[in-house]
């Protein structure tokens, strides 16, 4: 945040009196310079001898202060008005990008009855109208990925962009790998204090180009910090609730950790809210 101070006037166009001020004073100056009338006396001695008095001594003082005093009202009649603001730069702020995973698995039932997809599309839905100065960018994968909307700070656009994202629209698999490279890269040129990447999946990485470890390290080569999260079915058994989902944790872990983020484990949608909000709130604490 960086504050900036400044001067304004409400009423500029006195301002123009200066230069009525100006020609008056360079009158004065002219006029001084003239030779005076005086008297002609035969000789010096017949002149009274005078010490000259204050009013002589101090006339220039006196024209000074006069001057001062018409250019205080001028400025006076010109209304300044000194104007503080507070400005955020992109450098100051955080740029995030969504990485959400589409594939086929996210429209099972779990999160209280809803599907993940849907209650995932609800957190961010939210998450995005509780945010302020950071720029947010969305990619979704599944067997591939692609870039929804570039990092912006028009929240109400992106929610536009949430709205229609369900699964099934890209090739089938889930390439974790390629998710995050493709949100990685959209920060390449990204000026902003802090760079992250918050990755949501219920799967293992399956299909792609790209291992989830390369780009990890893409990630930091570019100094994006990552944040995992795994969305867990737990399924009721007679003893304790049960994981039915393949969340590869360990790899989850890796990769958040070895990029300065975290690793999530959620089983329902306000889990899963709390982490976002988590997320967003360490980030301001490193910036």
């Amino acid at each position: 945040m960086t504050d900036i101070t400044s001067l304004h006037f409400e009423d500029p166009w006195f301002l123009a009196l200066l230069l009525v001020v100006g020609a008056g004073l360079l009158l004065n100056l002219l006029r001084a310079r003239r030779p005076g009338t005086g008297l002609l006396f035969p000789s010096l001695g017949l002149v009274p001898s005078a010490r000259p008095g204050w009013r002589v001594r101090w006339r220039w003082a006196l024209v000074v202060l006069r001057v001062v005093a018409l250019v205080a009202f001028v400025v006076a009649l010109a209304r300044p008005q000194i104007v503080r603001a507070s400005v955020q730069s992109v450098a100051e702020g955080i740029d995030i990008v969504l990485v959400l995973d589409t594939s086929g698995s996210m429209s099972e039932r779990g999160f209280g009855g809803s599907a993940k997809i849907d209650a995932a599309k609800r957190v961010v839905n939210d998450f995005l109208g509780g945010l302020t100065n950071d720029r947010v960018g969305i990619v979704i994968f599944s067997g591939e990925a692609i870039v929804v909307g570039p990092p912006t700070l028009d929240y109400a656009a992106s929610q536009k962009l949430v709205a229609p994202i369900d699964t099934g629209t890209l090739t089938g698999g889930t390439a974790i790998g390629t998710g995050l490279a493709v949100g990685i890269n959209v920060l390449r040129d990204s000026e902003a204090a802090s760079k992250v990447v918050i990755l949501l999946t219920d799967g293992e990485n399956n299909s792609g180009d790209i291992s989830p470890l390369d780009a990890a390290n893409m990630a930091k080569l570019l100094d994006v910090r990552v944040y995992t999260i795994g969305a867990i079915t737990l399924n009721p058994s007679a003893d304790r609730d049960v994981a039915s989902d393949t969340v590869d944790e360990k790899l989850m872990r890796k990769i958040a950790e070895g990029t300065g983020g975290h690793y999530y484990s959620v089983s329902d949608e306000n889990s899963l809210a709390e982490v976002y909000r988590e997320i967003e709130s360490l980030e301001k604490s490193h910036v």
